[in-house]
């Protein structure tokens, strides 16, 4: 008793030291909506996906982008109140850049909505970061672009009333006036005294990028950090005063941050992503049209392997891969260099962190072999319907001994739109980000109108997947696969004490 008594004191006294240090949860980068096709709607709408669902009485930070046409709000599945933007600005680009932030919001808010007014308010983005132990904005700064190009990015100077703010900084380059990719070599995180900064997201191909830090002074502080080449940023900066609130994440096993990177067609063969993280199994979850990935390698190194060959056929331009590294090594400054084989056809390259998971995780795939003669691979869907079932009792989990294991599914077709996880599989959670200022039938720019789910179960029993499409039509050709990953079990699985700006396993 009394060893147990010793071991939980020093346990818990990290813990209770720590208890009001804003704390990362979860991050999700969103992609660039561009302006391909013909608008659904006149009052566009882009939905952006948090990995998991929140825990209640946390904190959600939205960063958004688009060029200045009308007026936009935000809002959530969960009906939080986002209210005005905390802080924006409209740059010398006409690109409108904001920060919008609800605290307290109710437990499960997951789907955040960007609201637009104008169909001409193109090249919408946005990316969005969950909190515990963060209240009150207390102070916010934005620094629009002006003219010339940096490669040090600032928003401006903030003079927090209290020490131990969260701050949360937003950067975006909009110099080529969203007429191309905004693309960028690399972000590197700034170096400010009293401040451990973290990159929360990246999106090379889109120049975009967060990082946050809990500040422990009042002095002033200029928020900075660098890409690694010079562009015209546009950044915004919100402080949020610490407090006791919201709950760190009840599971071990769970996704931490998730990237939807895009790759346009014809672009080079060898794509570089930059993916923080920290969690010990990372994975590449690709639809395109039906481009094979060859290889992958990472800084630093990891072992990367494929679930199965590329499910579809570049013939029918639909095929979906994943890839992933096991019992990985992660970092906030985590590079892969993808390697295509082929013709580069436009992509979604969907990035997920993992945390909690088995050393050797990899159970079963649906497709293996990625023939079309296996039907959960691919194949023409010459039927019209609202829903489209892509894998029918198609992948059976092995389970673990105490655990859990995440099913992820990556599926691309000819036509229309997936917008959400139809009544199978039962707690299947839709990855995918969607905009009503695109054209409904894809592929198109946002993660083309394709289809991402993730699911968790303990079940040995087969998996059934089915989307919710945006309209009644034939998807044409399509190629998709679903895949089962194994948690570390219940044994290995040991609470950690919060730290500043790291996803704490309980």
């Amino acid at each position: 008793m009394r060893h147990t008594t010793l071991f939980l004191l020093t346990y818990l006294l990290p813990a209770f030291a720590a208890a009001q240090s804003p704390t990362l949860v979860q991050h999700a980068t969103c992609p660039d909506s561009r302006n391909t096709g013909n608008q659904q709607s006149n009052t566009p709408v882009y939905t952006c996906p948090l990995p998991e669902p929140t825990q209640a009485g946390n904190t959600i930070i939205v960063g958004v982008k688009a060029y200045n046409t009308g007026s936009f709000s935000v809002s959530d599945d969960k009906s939080n109140s986002y209210g005005s933007p905390k802080v924006s600005v409209v740059d010398n680009n006409s690109a409108y850049v904001a920060i919008y932030v609800a605290t307290n919001v109710a437990a499960g808010t997951r789907i955040i909505s960007f609201n637009e007014t104008n169909v001409n308010a193109l090249f919408a983005e946005v990316t969005v970061s969950e909190f515990y132990n963060t209240t009150a904005v207390d102070v916010s700064h934005c620094n629009g672009w002006n003219s010339g190009s940096s490669a040090t990015i600032t928003a401006g100077s903030l003079t927090p009333t209290v020490s131990g703010d969260l701050i949360w900084q937003y950067a975006v380059n909009t110099g080529a006036g969203g007429s191309s990719p905004n693309s960028v070599s690399s972000f590197t995180v700034g170096s400010q005294p009293a401040v451990a900064w973290q990159l929360l997201g990246t999106s090379l191909h889109d120049g975009n990028a967060v990082q946050a830090g809990v500040y422990n002074t009042t002095t002033a502080i200029t928020p900075s950090f660098t890409s690694g080449s010079s562009e015209d940023w546009t950044s915004c900066a919100v402080a949020l005063k610490p407090g006791s609130a919201g709950a760190a994440p009840s599971s071990a096993f769970r996704i931490i941050h998730m990237l939807h990177e895009q790759v346009v067609a014809g672009a080079s063969s060898t794509v570089t992503i930059e993916f923080p993280s920290s969690g010990n199994l990372i994975v590449n979850s690709d639809a395109s049209g039906a481009t094979p990935i060859s290889s992958i390698t990472s800084v630093p190194a990891n072992t990367w392997s494929s679930t199965g060959a590329m499910a579809g056929s570049e013939a029918n331009t639909a095929g979906s891969q994943i890839y992933y590294a096991a019992n990985a090594t992660p970092s906030n400054s985590l590079m892969l260099t993808v390697n295509l084989s082929g013709t580069v056809h436009d992509s979604t390259m969907m990035m997920y962190d993992i945390t909690g998971a088995a050393v050797s995780p990899f159970d079963v795939d649906s497709c293996p072999s990625g023939a079309y003669s296996n039907a959960s691979c691919g194949g023409n869907q010459t039927s019209e319907a609202f829903s489209f079932t892509t894998c029918s009792s198609c992948l059976t989990p092995s389970g673990v001994s105490g655990g859990s294991e995440l099913i992820l599914g990556t599926h691309q077709w000819n036509w229309g739109t997936a917008t959400a996880v139809a009544t199978t599989p039962s707690g299947g959670l839709f990855d995918a980000a969607t905009y009503t200022g695109n054209s409904v039938n894809g592929p198109e720019y946002v993660d083309q109108n394709g289809g991402w789910f993730h699911l968790y179960t303990s079940a040995t029993t087969p998996i059934t997947y089915t989307y919710t499409m945006s309209l009644s039509q034939a998807e044409g050709w399509w190629g998709g696969r679903v895949a089962a990953f194994k948690s570390g079990g219940s044994i290995s699985q040991q609470p950690a004490p919060p730290t500043q700006l790291k996803a704490v396993v309980n």
